[in-house]
């Protein structure tokens, strides 16, 4: 089975934190990846995987049988390995055309992995992909230059640079606005900011941030 070249992927992790329902819209043309135990969160949601791929430490028997039986191509990898589950699946989208990526299942116990998962963010918008991490009650989005989304008027948007500084930093549609900042990697100053408009916009010069929203 070749997969469907997309621009879109979606890729499923085993984290615990994740949304109830589907974060985003799935056509036939979106690569839907799973990475190791996130195959039972696909399953959940009534997803048919491109593919699952991991070294199959968090993916339980019946799940594994499951996908087997609906001829889902699995590629498996060893446990001692440089990469993580997840870190193989985005790298597998990006090898297949995704210029937008969405991840679910990227945050939960494993401090360490979810961590790790923002330095793919970080990866990704470094490359200028498009992309966001899914949780139950939040989306996390690093990005380079401009950023613009649609929330919840009252709920709470946090800034965090990636790199050492943010340049020249411009909100439209918060309460407390930045006009021309710099922020500084390790301060807190953009902690806790509050939407005003349903629409928000970010616009910068030099550096990546984080945007944490609801």
């Amino acid at each position: 089975m070749n997969p469907i070249k997309g621009s879109t992927a979606f890729v499923i992790g085993s984290g615990e934190d994740v949304p109830q329902s589907l974060p985003l819209e799935i056509d036939g043309d979106t690569l839907v990846i799973c990475a190791d135990g996130g195959a039972a969160w696909a399953r959940t949601w009534g997803l048919t995987p491109t593919i699952i791929m991991g070294d199959w430490d968090s993916l339980n028997e019946e799940t594994r049988d499951y996908w087997q039986q609906q001829r889902i191509p699995m590629e498996r990898f060893p446990v001692a390995k440089d990469q993580t589950d997840l870190d193989l699946a985005v790298e597998y989208a990006l090898e297949h055309g995704a210029k937008e990526i969405h991840l679910a299942g990227g945050w939960g116990s494993r401090i360490d992995h979810s961590l790790g998962n923002v330095g793919l963010l970080y990866r990704l918008a470094k490359a200028e992909i498009t992309n966001c991490l899914h949780t139950k009650g939040q989306r996390l989005s690093a990005c380079k230059g401009n950023f613009e989304a649609k929330v919840r008027v009252g709920s709470t948007v946090s800034l965090l640079p990636l790199t050492s500084t943010v340049e020249e930093v411009n909100t439209q549609g918060l309460r407390y606005p930045l006009v021309d900042a710099t922020l500084t990697k390790g301060s807190t100053l953009s902690i806790s900011n509050e939407a005003i408009s349903e629409n928000i916009a970010l616009r910068f010069g030099e550096g990546i941030l984080l945007i944490v929203f609801e």
